[in-house]
């Protein structure tokens, strides 16, 4: 029996930043049967709160937040992290050498903000409309004394990213850097070994839970360790070919439809 569901949020369960109506009354519903939601995105804590809010877990003892694609996850209630795996500074230096290699915009999340180097356009754009608190810098040398949680490399070529990450494949192993993609804009880069799975790990260890009562939803690259670890592993239907081949189950409608309330109401609830 699924006792926890964890889902992506961007291209999974929101829809223009937003969680629609169809998903928020499922996982009403599962909760009310006992069931824990989770959410497990790249996006800061801060950058999750509104969402939270929509779907009635913010604040929540008994709900928790996998952020910046495992490297920190949180009990909703306490704004600090119950576990964290920073980069170090030399990790983050190695990167921006990378990044400003190829001219791309460079965003370092930390448990408060984003630093951006280099802004594109597009990017102070969306950071603006996900209303997340970013400020642009030139000196890296401010993340010292800070911890960096996820790089994200931003490109408005998605095909450009995965060259670069193909390019310089061995370079980021050396580094002991994981890569990861999403959203078709982001490289994304954490401490080698963390994902949404090794997060999910954790959490099941934390709570006491057997990873066969999770289930997982997502679309993208930055999802399929979260999907190849659970219980049960969906893909919404238009998400990657990768990690539709890393899940057990799709859905038979898109994300705009509401795939993640599909996969609730045909695997847990119909269930219980």
């Amino acid at each position: 029996m699924i006792k926890m569901i964890l889902s992506d949020l961007d291209e999974t369960l929101l829809v223009d930043f937003h969680v629609p109506s169809i998903n928020r009354d499922a996982i009403a519903k599962a909760r009310k049967k006992g069931v824990h939601f989770a959410v497990a995105s790249g996006r800061a804590r801060f950058m999750v709160q509104s969402i939270l809010e929509e779907v009635g877990t913010a604040e929540c003892e008994d709900e928790y937040s996998i952020c910046y694609n495992g490297a920190a996850v949180y009990r909703n209630s306490d704004p600090r992290p119950l576990f964290v795996s920073p980069l170090c500074f030399e990790q983050i230096e190695a990167v921006k050498k990378i990044s400003d290699h190829y001219g791309l915009c460079f965003l370092a999340m930390t448990l408060d903000q984003i630093w951006m180097y280099h802004p594109s356009e597009s990017e102070v754009k969306r950071k603006t409309t996900q209303h997340a608190r970013f400020q642009i810098e030139t000196d890296l040398n401010v993340l010292k004394e800070d911890q960096v949680m996820k790089i994200a490399l931003q490109s408005d070529s998605e095909e450009q990213l995965y060259a670069i990450g193909e390019e310089q494949a061995e370079r980021f192993k050396e580094m002991g850097v994981e890569i990861s993609y999403s959203s078709g804009r982001y490289l994304e880069c954490t401490c080698r070994g963390v994902s949404k799975g090794s997060a999910l790990r954790w959490l099941c260890g934390y709570l006491g839970l057997k990873q066969e009562e999770t289930m997982t939803i997502g679309d993208n690259y930055n999802d399929i360790e979260m999907l190849k670890e659970a219980g049960l592993g969906v893909c919404v239907a238009d998400g990657r070919d990768e990690a539709k081949n890393a899940a057990d189950a799709v859905t038979e409608i898109g994300y705009k439809e509401g795939a993640v309330a599909e996969a609730i109401e045909r695997f847990v609830l119909a269930k219980l």
